[in-house]
C-alpha cells in the first residue's frame, strides 16, 4: 500500500538508482541511432508518461523536456519569467519558466524559442521526437523553423519499449496501485445503497482513494446504475438515483502519489443480480483469463485483440470494437495497445490492463483487472475478487 510521509512536499520519488537507470537507457538509445537530443511533451497529467519518465514530476501544464546525449535535461513549463519551471530538484540542467499559457496565440513561438536557444549551445545534427501526437503544432513548427539542417526523427515506437518494460523498482510502486485499488474496491459495498445519487458515491470513493495515496487528476472514476449495468459516464452525466435491483458498473483508474496507474472495473449488485448479469460475468473472467495465457513475451498488441474477438464471436458474443486491454504505467493507458493496430511485441515485465467487453441479451460486462507479463503468461497482480458483488 502507498506509505504517506506527514511534513514531506514531494512524495514517493524514485531511487536515485531508479532515475540513473532510465538516464542510461536513454544514452544508449540515442547514441545506438546517433541522436543528439531527444524532445517530448506532456500537456496534463494522464498521458504524461515520457516527460515524467525523465523528470520525475507530473505535469500540471504544458511542460516541454529536452534531453540531450550526455545526459543534460531541460524543461521548460509555465511560470514566472527568469523563475523555474518547477521547484524540485530532479536532475535538471536547465529548469526554465515562461508565462503564457498555450491557447494564448501569439506565444505559440515562445517554448521553442527557448528550446532552440538551449539545443544550439551543444548543436544538433539529428533530433528525436517523442510522442508526435502530444507534441503541439506551435512548438514543433517553431523548433523546426529555429533549427535549419537538423533532421528530425520520430522514434516514438521504439522508445515506448523503454517506457514499456518496467524496472524491478516500478513493479513494486505498481503493486501498490493495485493494492490501493484492491483496498478502495472492498470499501465499495459499504458506500452503495438504494436512494443514492451515483455522484455521491463517487465523492465519497474519490474522498477515500486520496486519503489512502492517491494523487492528483482523480478524474477517471466512470459509474452507471441499471438493471443490467449499461454503458458507463464520467461525472458530468452520474445524476442517477441507484435503485434497487440495479447493478453498478464501477471504473476506477487513480495514479498513486509516485504516479503510477491501476485499472479496476468492478460490478456492485443492489440486490439479486439478473441471470444475463451472472452470465455475461462469468465469461467476462473465463475471457480475461484466456487473454492473459496469451500474453506471453513474443506475441503483438494486435494479436492478443485478434484472439478476443475470436473468442467471442466462436461464444456467441459482440466482437470487441475498440480495445481489450492496454499497457500503463505513468500513463493511465500507454503502449501496448490490444487493438486491431497496434504491433509492439511483448516483453517480460510489461504492465498491463486486462478488461475485454462481454456482451449479450442486453447486459455489459468488463471485467478489469493489473497483470505484469512473465515467461508463462501474465500473472494478476488485482487480488479484489472478479465476480459479481451482491450488496
Amino acid at each position: 500500500m502507498v506509505k504517506i510521509e506527514h511534513n514531506v512536499r514531494f512524495q514517493g520519488r524514485p531511487a536515485k538508482a531508479e532515475m540513473e537507470r532510465r538516464w542510461q537507457l536513454a544514452k544508449e538509445f540515442m547514441k545506438e541511432r546517433g541522436l543528439d537530443y531527444l524532445v517530448t511533451q506532456a500537456n496534463e497529467g494522464v498521458l504524461c508518461q515520457y516527460v515524467r519518465w525523465f523528470a520525475e514530476v507530473r505535469s500540471l501544464h504544458y511542460t516541454y523536456l529536452l534531453f540531450d546525449k550526455d545526459g543534460a535535461m531541460t524543461m521548460i513549463s509555465h511560470g514566472g519569467t527568469g523563475g523555474k519551471a518547477i521547484p524540485w530538484e530532479v536532475g535538471l540542467t536547465n529548469n526554465i519558466a515562461i508565462p503564457v499559457f498555450n491557447n494564448a496565440c501569439y506565444a505559440d513561438s515562445f517554448a521553442a524559442e527557448k528550446a532552440v536557444e538551449v539545443i544550439q549551445k551543444k548543436g544538433c545534427r539529428k533530433l528525436g521526437l517523442i510522442g508526435m501526437n502530444l507534441i503541439t503544432a506551435g512548438f514543433y513548427n517553431n523548433l523546426l523553423q529555429g533549427l535549419p539542417g537538423t533532421e528530425t526523427v520520430d522514434v516514438t515506437d521504439e522508445f515506448d519499449y523503454l517506457v514499456a518494460v518496467k524496472s524491478a523498482e516500478e513493479l513494486g510502486f505498481l503493486q501498490d496501485a493495485c493494492d490501493l485499488h484492491d483496498a478502495a474496491a472492498y470499501a465499495i459495498p459499504s458506500l452503495v445503497y438504494a436512494g443514492r445519487m451515483e455522484r455521491e458515491f463517487g465523492a465519497d470513493l474519490y474522498r477515500l482513494a486520496l486519503l489512502m495515496g492517491a494523487d492528483e487528476y482523480l478524474s477517471n472514476l466512470f459509474v452507471c446504475s441499471s438493471r443490467l449495468a449499461g454503458p458507463m459516464f464520467a461525472l458530468h452525466y452520474q445524476n442517477k438515483i441507484i435503485e434497487a435491483g440495479d447493478a453498478l458498473n464501477v471504473l476506477f483508474e487513480v495514479p498513486t502519489m509516485v504516479g503510477y496507474y491501476a485499472d479496476l472495473h468492478r460490478y456492485f449488485n443492489v440486490g439479486a443480480p439478473a441471470p444475463e448479469m451472472l452470465e455475461v460475468a462469468a465469461a467476462g473472467i473465463e475471457l480475461q483469463d484466456y487473454l492473459a495465457n496469451l500474453c506471453q513475451p513474443g506475441v503483438r498488441g494486435k494479436e492478443v485483440f485478434a484472439a478476443c474477438n475470436d473468442w467471442l464471436t466462436r461464444n456467441g458474443f459482440d466482437p470487441e470494437i475498440r480495445l481489450c486491454g492496454h499497457g500503463q504505467g505513468y500513463g493511465l493507458v500507454e503502449r501496448p495497445y490490444f487493438d486491431a493496430f497496434d504491433p509492439m511485441v511483448l516483453q517480460e515485465n510489461m504492465y498491463l490492463a486486462i478488461h475485454p467487453t462481454v456482451k449479450a441479451k442486453g447486459a455489459s460486462v468488463q471485467i478489469g483487472d493489473n497483470f505484469v507479463v512473465t515467461a508463462d503468461g501474465a500473472k494478476r497482480m488485482t487480488k479484489h475478487p472478479r465476480g459479481l458483488t451482491i450488496i
